[in-house]
């Protein structure tokens, strides 16, 4: 629950999305002046005071003042997407707010014995078996599936306000270019990275993505 601060001494702990609006008003009471960094995710007050936002809160703008975001919480709830994509393993969830509306976990045969996938085992070593030309098409038709149910969250629950994405920078390119295509552009502004190590995606890590994508975190200094 509770940890060092980055300044040595400090004190820190985490809290959930449902807080965020009563961490707000605490930290303004006692840091007035607190603005945002210039990401838009923590609210800095003095060296050593820091209030990280849940990437699941309101968005704050660069530089804008504590006291003038702190009005708008809790805020809507919106709807989002998660997804975690690697090497054979895909997970995806849609929530209105805080209600997981659907979800899909899906896993495919793309990851050769030694642990490469295969589409980077492809560009290293060049010759084609019979078992390399398997796992290439179950990576493409894992991208495809992906892909899919994606458009089909679109369709059937309209565009959701924040995308999140756990997906390897190697493998971004290769899910916009698969057929069908996802129903984003690379520069989309809803889409947002991950910045989290992720492990092998199936439903329980879809779950513990999310609730760390609600956590915020407190830092104040040692009195």
């Amino acid at each position: 629950m509770t940890a060092g601060g980055h300044g040595g001494g400090g004190r820190a702990h985490r809290f959930g999305l449902a807080d965020l609006a009563e961490q707000a008003e605490a930290f303004l009471c006692r840091w007035p002046g607190a603005r945002a960094d210039r990401r838009g995710v923590t609210f800095v007050g003095a060296p050593g005071a820091r209030l990280r936002l849940p990437l699941l809160a309101p968005r704050a703008a660069a530089g804008e003042r504590l006291a003038d975001y702190a009005p708008r919480l809790p805020g809507p709830g919106e709807r989002s997407v998660v997804l975690l994509l690697q090497a054979g393993a895909m997970a995806i969830g849609y929530w209105d707010g805080d209600e997981l509306l659907h979800h899909k976990a899906i896993r495919r045969y793309v990851v050769r014995g030694h642990g490469k996938a295969q589409p980077l085992h492809r560009k290293t070593r060049g010759k084609s078996r019979y078992g390399a030309r398997l796992r290439l098409q179950n990576w493409r038709r894992l991208l495809g599936e992906t892909n899919a149910r994606l458009r089909d969250y679109w369709r059937d629950h309209g565009a959701p306000e924040r995308v999140f994405l756990a997906v390897p920078v190697r493998t971004l390119p290769e899910l916009l270019a698969a057929d069908p295509a996802p129903p984003f552009a690379r520069d989309d502004a809803r889409l947002q990275r991950v910045p989290m190590h992720v492990h092998r995606p199936d439903f329980a890590e879809l779950q513990r993505v999310r609730r760390w994508l609600g956590s915020g975190r407190l830092e104040v200094p040692a009195d």
